[in-house]
This record gives structure tokens, sequence and C-alpha cells, in this order.
């Protein structure tokens, strides 16, 4: 089974959104999905195998492209609603999971709307990301 790494990002009902942000992150390599009624687009740099985090290798060199990831997210147009990088976050919370969920302190990296971070319980724990987005910083993958 492959234990893909990517960025993956919700972008609610409209295929175009997540069409844009995959825009976005121009050569690199995306695909945009939909799931339970929402698309996704999600970002996964090349050469980072398929086998998950075997080593502190795999755990550094995905760090450092989760790093890239999130800087160009910063600067993607605001048409997603949350995001994480990390293995296998595609599909990882459906919209009604995530305003479910009694603590997104859980998901280091999340990146949330100003909408969703405040309708959750605004926790403080959330930084500021980008125009319109809070998230928890992202620590980066390591090795077990």
């Amino acid at each position: 089974m492959a234990w893909i790494y990517a960025l993956n990002a919700e972008c609610g009902g409209r295929e175009t959104h997540a069409r844009d942000l995959a825009r976005h992150f121009d050569g690199l390599r995306s695909r945009v999905f939909s799931h339970e009624g929402a698309w996704w687009c999600g970002i996964a740099p090349e050469g980072l195998g398929e086998r998950g985090i075997e080593s502190p290798a795999d755990a550094a060199a995905m760090t450092d492209a989760g790093r890239r990831l999130y800087w160009l997210l910063r600067t993607a147009p605001p048409v997603y609603r949350y995001a994480l990088a990390g293995v296998e976050t595609d599909e990882f919370r459906t919209y009604a999971e995530l305003m479910a969920e009694k603590d997104l302190t859980r998901f280091p990296g999340l990146v949330v709307s100003e909408d969703i971070w405040a309708a959750t319980g605004g926790r403080a724990e959330f930084s500021d990301f980008a125009p319109g987005y809070r998230w928890l910083p992202y620590r980066g993958e390591t090795h077990r």
C-alpha cells in the first residue's frame, strides 16, 4: 500500500476553486478530486516515494517539503477552507467531521479559514497564517 506525502486542501463545493489552487502550485504534481460533495486539491512533491516515513532521512525530506508547501500556500488564492500536509492527509476530515472535532490542536500544521477557526472555538494555539487564515504551526515529520 502506498503512503503518500502531500498537502491536501478542502475547497468546498466548487471544482473551480480546487483547480485554481492546483494552478497556484504549478510545477508540482497535483490532483483535484471530490469526496462527499467537496472538492479537494492535493499537492504531492516529487521524489519522496510512496512508502511513508521509514527513516530519519525520510522524515527530514518530508519536513523540508512540508515547509515549502506551506510557504507556497501562504500566497495561494483564498479558495480553500482548510488544509494539512503530511502522510495520507487526503480526505483526512470532511467539513462536518472537522467542525465536530473536539480538539483541532491534534493536527499540527492544520490551516483553517478564520470562519472555521471562530466557529470551532477560536483556540489561542492557532496563529496568523495568511490573510483570512489561521494555523497550528507545522512541527515537521518524525520517524517513529
